[in-house]
């Protein structure tokens, strides 16, 4: 008798908690109803309990709490979402999708709800003021949609939200109101970014949302001073403020955040100097201040950012030498100063020091002086950009030794000697361009081992010899042309240039290579620029069948004989040059 009482008692509370999360599960499958494709939320079915479907998370009374759908690839509107049967629900992550149409205003309705994230999709219309009642909102996130304006004066105010995100969306107009309208003591996340706000930056952020951590204001259109008062965020630790309009120079005030750890400026028309208080920013990590107008030399101060891992400082008018206090900056991973007026030589702490070196970029500017050896400590250096500056002296031989390095650019300076044949050692190289160089002797057989190069460049040197076998079927791109002071290439082409089964671009001009035009040209199917004028290569140029996607072609001033060869008119576009001529063969 016990038993079937406990019995009658089991299946009683199994009916009413059925009964309890069956409107929630019927709302959901309501909207699941309107989304579009075959079948989306397979596991959504009256077969399966509502707590067990995916993305949908209950709690131990098996009401709906969560809906963590990120991702899911849901095609439709979020018109019939809504439910008064959602009392319990506390986060909805719907971003990631293809949801679209606009937000409905009756999500406000939702009286637990947390957590709002619609971002990544492509919704419409402007966002409803209705949000703002939420009565305990923490985080909403509508970026990456096609958002429009805000009805600022309808909102109310919001002081529990944390972390507020529209970016990358079509709001314009000014700052808006609606945040400066009251203190929100919780407030520590705000992005703005990719929008088309204008005017001023307001100087009373620091009284309004006085614990901001994280503040993203770019890619906009504020055209102001910037505020001195940011200095008063005292806990902001992220401050992007790039791609604006702003002027006036960068305020001293800066350095006294003591927290920040990121602060980008790039691409506006700042102006004024490097101020030595951003060496007091003793935790930054990443200062970006590229393309902003800057008329300074690289302050001493700088070295004090012992935590700086990524510093760009490229497209301004900086001036003077590289200190040598940047040295104590060891945990420097990007150095781009690229694109300035900086002189002197490369001090040698530098390398010695900075041995995290990811990217150094000092091209385009009047650096003088040989390459320190200690180039060597930088083991994991994968980019290294010293182009159009006038440095001098010999390649270093410790270069063979960067097992990483993938890009050396040296063209464009007054650099001597030879190849060194330790280059062969640095097998990850991808792009190697020293043209316009000094350059002399012979290629080094060593580079036959740089089997990931796809970039080579070596015009405008003094480089004489035989062109060693280069046997990387990866390579697009060969240029050897117009060496300097009549020294030039010589022999026949390598074998291995016929493996070259990715080749884009081949220009050997103005050498003196002989022998045949080889026939397996024409069998390069990516080949679309071939220069071998002003060589000695002689006979008939073969007229075998073809498949290429050849565009240009420059055979003038060589020893070729014979007819015209017939198989040029497969070349679709092909600009042909021969004896000074042009002839398109369309």
């Amino acid at each position: 008798m016990a038993l079937q009482k406990l019995f009658h008692i089991s299946v009683f509370l199994l009916v009413c908690a059925a009964k309890a999360i069956n409107p929630e599960a019927e709302a959901l499958l309501r909207w699941k109803s309107t989304l579009i494709g075959a079948n989306p939320l397979p596991s959504w079915s009256i077969a399966n309990s509502t707590c067990s479907w995916s993305g949908v998370t209950c709690d131990a009374a098996g009401h709906v709490t969560k809906l963590h759908l990120s991702g899911f690839g849901l095609h439709g509107t979020l018109h019939a979402f809504y439910s008064a049967a959602y009392q319990n629900l506390i986060k909805i992550k719907l971003n990631s999708n293809n949801l679209v149409g606009t937000i409905p205003a009756n999500i406000s309705l939702l009286p637990t709800l947390t957590i709002l994230d619609l971002s990544n999709n492509n919704l419409v219309g402007a966002i409803p003021y209705q949000l703002s009642k939420l009565p305990i909102i923490a985080e909403v996130n509508l970026g990456n949609n096609q958002l429009t304006n805000l009805e600022y004066d309808k909102f109310s105010p919001m002081f529990s939200l944390k972390l507020l995100s529209l970016a990358n969306n079509d709001l314009s107009g000014t700052f808006p109101q609606f945040i400066l309208n009251y203190t929100n003591v919780r407030m520590q996340f705000l992005d703005l970014s990719g929008n088309d706000f204008s005017g001023l930056l307001p100087d009373s952020l620091p009284e309004m949302v006085p614990r901001l951590r994280y503040l993203d204001l770019s890619a906009n259109g504020f055209s102001s001073l910037i505020p001195r008062s940011l200095s008063r965020l005292q806990k902001l630790e992220i401050l992007l403020l790039n791609e604006n309009n702003l002027t006036g120079g960068i305020p001293e005030e800066l350095g006294m955040v003591p927290g920040l750890r990121v602060l980008s400026l790039s691409n506006n028309s700042l102006g004024g100097l490097i101020p030595g208080s951003l060496g007091q920013l003793q935790l930054l990590e990443q200062l970006n201040i590229r393309n902003a107008g800057l008329v300074s030399t690289l302050r001493p101060e700088l070295g004090n950012l012992t935590n700086l891992e990524h510093l760009d400082l490229a497209h301004n008018q900086l001036f003077g030498s590289l200190p040598p206090s940047l040295a104590r900056m060891q945990a420097m991973s990007w150095f781009i100063v690229h694109d300035n007026y900086i002189d002197g030589t490369i001090p040698a702490e530098l390398f010695s020091n900075l041995t995290n070196l990811a990217v150094f970029d000092v091209a385009k500017n009047l650096l003088a002086g040989s390459i320190p050896s200690q180039i060597g400590n930088c083991k994991e250096i994968i980019t290294l950009l010293l182009s159009n500056n006038n440095f001098t002296g010999s390649i270093p031989v410790e270069m063979g030794s960067l097992p990483n390095l993938q890009f050396l650019v040296m063209s464009k300076n007054h650099f001597t000697g030879v190849i060194p044949s330790h280059i062969g050692n640095a097998t990850s190289l991808k792009f190697l361009a020293i043209r316009s160089n000094h350059l002399d002797g012979e290629l080094p057989a060593t580079m036959s081992a740089l089997i990931n190069l796809v970039a080579l460049i070596l015009s405008g040197n003094k480089f004489t010899g035989i062109i060693p076998n280069i046997d990387n079927r990866q390579l697009p791109s060969v240029k050897a042309a117009k060496n300097k002071n009549n020294s030039s290439f010589m022999g026949e082409l390598p074998s291995a240039f016929c493996q070259l089964t990715l080749l884009q671009l081949l220009d050997l001009s103005n050498n003196q290579l002989s022998g045949e035009f080889p026939g397996c040209f024409w069998y390069l199917k990516d080949l679309q620029s071939l220069d071998l004028s002003s060589n000695a290569f002689a006979g008939e140029i073969p007229t075998s069948s073809c498949n290429s996607s050849l565009r240009s072609l420059h055979l003038s001033d060589n020893n070729f004989t014979g007819c015209f060869p017939a198989v040029l008119k497969n070349f679709k576009a092909l600009l042909f040059w021969i004896s000074g001529a042009i002839i398109s063969l369309v």
